[in-house]
């Protein structure tokens, strides 16, 4: 079956406008029964060919969900979707006006078109309250602290591998970046020509694929993606490759420091001062003491 790339924005928008493939969405990812799905704040791709200016794709809904643990609450689910390292900023704004404004506990779900050091296609981080002077989970079911924390699930879209074996995997692999129809990568071809599961997510995805304007808003899409590319792609490039130098120096400081300590700790066996150790090393005193 031909579908819509749904990592572009056009797609994306489209699926979560359809009530019922939203509520798919987001139940299999969250791994909750949603009820009730009201948007409340959406923002979609829009581009000046002079300005080059970008909006990138976020919506937010205020949403009744019902999970085993907890049952039905009332909660604001914050989708946002990057294809670059440095929407990282854009996402806290983000989260800061929700937090401002919010009656109820937020749930954020990232789309990633980037990887992050999970070696996972989906992970969750969700905080535990623990005892700090025992260290055992504690079961807290209060608004004030709830209100204060919230949980996020990360979608990464590289390193999704086809899989249909749950739900989970099937919905997931609608945004593997492969199997690309054309020159372009936005319409693909999807291996599963039929599920009951992703009956309504495919049919969305189907009809943006096959209609003519919703294709030239893709292309159009497409068109400033390579620019942005062009614009962060390189620079997110650099910073992977500081974080590696960085790393790279940390590990060369601490094998010095243990040479240094292993130094310290032998003139210390001869009985040799900290003074004379600090003049022999050209360690303060501190240092060596550290050590």
């Amino acid at each position: 079956m031909i579908i819509a790339n749904p990592i572009y924005d056009v797609t994306f928008k489209h699926l979560l406008e359809n009530d019922r493939a939203a509520k798919f969405f987001i139940g299999t990812i969250l791994d909750c029964e949603v009820i009730s799905l009201e948007p409340t704040v959406q923002e979609r791709t829009s581009h000046n060919r002079e300005t080059r200016e970008i909006s990138l794709f976020r919506v937010d809904f205020a949403a009744t969900i019902e999970t085993k643990e907890e049952g039905k609450k009332r909660v604001i689910i914050e989708m946002q979707k990057a294809l670059h390292l440095g929407d990282i900023y854009r996402f806290k704004n983000y989260l800061g006006e929700e937090y401002k404004r919010s009656k109820y506990p937020i749930i954020s779900i990232y789309i990633l078109g980037f990887n992050l050091s999970v070696d996972s296609p989906a992970f969750a981080a969700i905080p535990d309250c623990r005892d700090l002077t025992t260290n055992k989970k504690l079961e807290v079911n209060d608004s004030f602290v709830e209100y204060l924390t919230h949980s996020a699930y990360f979608v990464q879209t590289l390193r999704i591998k086809p899989s249909f074996n749950t739900k989970l995997e099937k919905l997931l692999s609608i945004f593997e970046q492969a199997n690309f129809v054309g020159d372009n990568k936005t319409t693909k071809d999807f291996a599963l020509k039929e599920d009951k599961e992703l009956e309504d997510v495919l049919k969305v995805l189907h009809y943006v694929a096959a209609d003519k304007e919703a294709r030239e808003e893709l292309d159009k899409e497409e068109y400033y993606q390579e620019a942005m590319e062009g614009m962060f792609g390189e620079k997110d490039k650099k910073i992977e490759e500081y974080k590696e130098r960085l790393e790279e120096k940390n590990k060369e400081l601490e094998e010095a420091r243990q040479k240094n300590k292993e130094v310290v700790q032998r003139m210390k066996q001869r009985s040799i001062s900290v003074e004379e150790i600090s003049e022999l090393t050209g360690l303060t005193v501190e240092e060596i003491e550290n050590l």
